[in-house]
């Protein structure tokens, strides 16, 4: 079973690391998790042990009703740690947007997407600072066989 997954996105790369451990804390299972974002202007890594177990099942199943065309609005997802926040974008149909007064046959429908903010974390605390990393149907689908697959291991 491999333990990370790396996604290069046009030159950024992205990195979502497990060990196989994880620990309990104040009744919350946390999972020794990391992410990175990578690119010729940008490096950064969050901490490990930033996501509990629930998170993660709750990312992969909001991940995959995304995918499933189960989420009708946009919504966002955000956790215990501040650092991560997640827009899940559903299809969009442009006919029904007001800016647009003509769109093209066969270009009406926007696929599904999702955004990855990273609030920046600094010596002296988080900033309101973020990077935000778009992620669209073929890297969400490997993001969720992946933690699909470290879901069950942790069962």
């Amino acid at each position: 079973m491999k333990n990370e997954l790396r996604l290069d996105l046009g030159g950024t790369v992205f990195h979502f690391f497990f060990s196989d451990k994880g620990f309990d804390d104040c009744g919350y299972f946390w999972t020794d998790a990391c992410i990175s974002v990578e690119n010729r202007y940008f490096n950064y890594q969050t901490g490990s042990q930033f996501l509990t177990f629930a998170e993660l099942q709750e990312i992969c199943e909001s991940l995959t009703k995304l995918l499933n065309g189960g989420i009708t609005e946009k919504r966002h997802l955000e956790f215990i740690e501040p650092n991560l926040q997640i827009i899940l974008n559903p299809k969009y149909d442009l006919k029904n947007d007001p800016k647009y007064a003509y769109v093209r046959e066969g270009f009406e429908i926007v696929d599904v997407s999702a955004e990855f903010s990273f609030y920046l974390l600094l010596s002296d605390g988080y900033t309101d600072e973020r990077y935000t990393l778009p992620l669209y149907r073929s890297d969400i689908e490997e993001v969720v066989k992946f933690l699909n697959e470290k879901i069950a291991s942790f069962a």
